[in-house]
């Protein structure tokens, strides 16, 4: 099985989970577990949204006791009357600690909202991206072969933290504004449900606005996360390849391309901002619109008496009130449209990231796979062809061979014959589209890919070293000793120039071991692949990199490593594995020859042309005998 050829991450959640809203699903995956947390942030929102109404009441109310209506006449809701002081100092006083006690709530309220929110929402994105990137490591080496991995990193940084954005805005504040807008409409209605009535009739244009807002902008939205994904990409490709870009002095050709994407990026922002400026105006409009209709009707209503003397009359009090929630519904109601905005913008994000959560993976352990234990080494390959995904032809085509306990076996042949694809079959990397390969009898499909893994040690062509120390690279993925980071690093003959580094083994090696040579990124590869003491030993190329006398060096090292283990080993210098136990000829994909290395030479065929290419006793390669490479 291969990857799904031209399946972005995005498309992954529609074939993974069809049109389920990608927001439903965040909270539905991430709240069990933290209801109780959950209800303390709802339950302490809902009442600091609730203690704001009451200050425009309790003004309302002032103002009808000492500047309206008779003095001393103060009237306040759940307080029952034999409470409130006689005198009009003592009703002030009273009015004065009322607001004074709900300030202080509102705060208390507002103080514990922030605390318990903030806790639930970084829970929520510390155990997302933890599982984002889980994903991303179970990603299979066919994907990062097919895919840019700027798109992932994209959906582990840009993605995430617009989700986290969600959580620390939408959420909340979706929980906020349900509680004002039920709390305002509630108390309205109580004090004058006629000029309640007068601002809801604005509700259904509002809603109608925001839902085209949100069926228009949505898509915008993850056109732009798939423009920021191409962007990261080639960044992360120049920045990573710094050192190519200058040495054809590219720079310009990269600056255009980056100019390019950031162009498109610009365009699907600038299409997605003109739409939001458009109905976010449209959608202020309506909002303002109440606002005003609500002061002309108020105003009226409580200077001249209820429009045709139908409905009850509304005092000086009660129509301030009304101004400040006719205030607060404008602004809240702008507030909706952010939220809209912030929700369309994370369910783009959420499509990325559940997409990431449900990419499959086309070498997955099976149901009943067992561990690979006790290794013996003995590796054999039956009847196995393999193409690489979107590849016209296969890459191995009915491939056998037998390798003992211990064996140390050389796989060559021209570019692109299918060496190092063995090794990538052997470590599991893929699975054959057809034949098998075992170790110990064991079929690798019917085994875990962590058992696997742990049972092999591998050194690529191109080894990837971590911005660490020199130790740290080696006895990376074990709990080995100083000691044995040391053996290991003599073994590979990395020792001599490690000691010579200004800290020694505690040398920061860079970016991708930047700060080493290519021969010495390669010695500390070997010694990292040695300290994990493997059963099996597959070596990519493991000496391309190195000059003659470190290949000297190495192949003493090898010869040392390999006697107690089988071991595998793509050459591009023959001498590498001229004392090979067996020796596997590759040419289009097929094993055509095998042997020693004396049997092959006397057989005058491919293997004995490229020897004498490798010791130069011929003027110019046959046609098959290009120079031995990955393949």
């Amino acid at each position: 099985m291969t990857t799904r050829d031209g399946e972005s991450i995005a498309g992954m959640y529609e074939t993974a989970v069809g049109d389920a809203n990608p927001v439903a699903m965040l909270l539905r995956r991430y709240l069990p577990g933290r209801g109780s947390v959950f209800g303390a942030a709802a339950f302490s929102t809902v009442v600091f949204r609730v203690s704001k109404l009451v200050p425009p009441y309790l003004l309302g109310a002032t103002v009808d006791a000492f500047f309206t209506g008779e003095p001393g006449s103060l009237s306040v809701a759940l307080i029952p009357q034999r409470w409130i002081p006689p005198t009009v100092r003592g009703q002030f006083a009273l009015a004065m600690g009322l607001f004074v006690a709900v300030a202080l709530w509102t705060r208390v309220a507002e103080g514990v909202q922030t605390v318990t929110w903030r806790w639930f929402q970084q829970s929520v994105v510390h155990d997302l991206r933890r599982d984002a990137f889980d994903a991303a490591q179970r990603l299979d080496v066919a994907f990062f072969e097919s895919e840019q991995t700027g798109d992932v990193t994209s959906v582990l940084t840009n993605d995430v933290n617009q989700l986290e954005t969600l959580l620390n805005d939408g959420i909340q504040r979706t929980v906020e504004l349900t509680a004002f807008f039920l709390g305002l409409i509630a108390v309205m209605c109580w004090l004058h449900w006629q000029l309640t009535l007068v601002v809801l009739a604005f509700a259904p244009p509002t809603v109608g606005v925001l839902v085209i807002y949100k069926r228009v902008v949505e898509p915008k939205y993850g056109e732009r996360q798939w423009a920021v994904g191409q962007l990261n990409a080639h960044v992360q490709n120049a920045v990573t390849g710094a050192e190519t870009v200058k040495a054809f002095a590219n720079e310009d050709r990269e600056r255009a391309a980056l100019t390019e994407r950031s162009r498109t990026y610009w365009r699907i922002d600038w299409g997605a901002a003109k739409v939001t400026a458009l109905l976010g105006g449209l959608r202020g409009l309506v909002a303002n619109a109440a606002y005003v209709t609500v002061m002309v009707v108020g105003g009226w209503w409580a200077l001249f008496g209820p429009p045709f003397g139908v409905g009850a009359p509304l005092s000086a009090g009660t129509f301030v009130t009304f101004y400040f929630y006719a205030s607060m519904f404008v602004g809240q109601s702008n507030r909706v449209g952010q939220l809209v905005d912030t929700y369309a913008d994370a369910a783009a994000s959420a499509r990325r990231v559940f997409g990431l959560l449900h990419y499959p993976s086309s070498v997955a352990d099976a149901d009943d796979a067992t561990t690979l234990d006790a290794v013996d080494g003995r590796v054999t390959a039956r009847g196995v062809t393999f193409a690489y995904p979107d590849a016209d032809e296969p890459a191995l085509r009915d491939v056998d061979f037998a390798v003992e306990p211990d064996d140390f076996v050389g796989l060559v042949g021209p570019t692109g014959a299918g060496k190092s694809t063995v090794l990538k079959l052997l470590l599991r990397f893929y699975d054959p589209d057809s034949g098998r390969i075992t170790v110990d009898g064991v079929d690798l499909t019917r085994v875990t890919t962590e058992s696997l893994r742990d049972a092999v040690g591998y050194v690529s062509q191109d080894p990837f070293l971590f911005d660490a120390t020199v130790r740290e690279n080696i006895a990376y993925g074990t709990d080995v000793d100083d000691a044995a980071v040391e053996a290991a690093a003599k073994r590979a003959r990395a020792r001599e120039f490690v000691t010579a580094l200004p800290d020694g083994y505690d040398t920061e090696v860079g970016e991708r071991g930047v700060k080493l040579s290519g021969g010495q990124r390669q010695r500390i590869a070997i010694a990292r692949a040695i300290v994990r003491d493997p059963d099996i030993l597959v070596l990519d190329e493991a000496t391309s990199h190195v000059d003659n006398r470190t290949e000297l060096l190495v192949q003493e090292s090898l010869a040392a490593i390999a006697e107690h283990r089988t071991t595998f080993v793509v050459a591009h210098r023959l001498s590498t594995v001229r004392d090979a136990d067996q020796i596997l000829v590759f040419d289009e994909g097929q094993i055509v020859e095998r042997g020693t290395h004396a049997e092959l030479v006397e057989r005058d065929g491919l293997y004995a042309d490229l020897w004498c290419v490798h010791v130069g006793a011929t003027g110019s390669p046959p046609d098959a005998a290009v120079e031995s490479g990955p393949g």
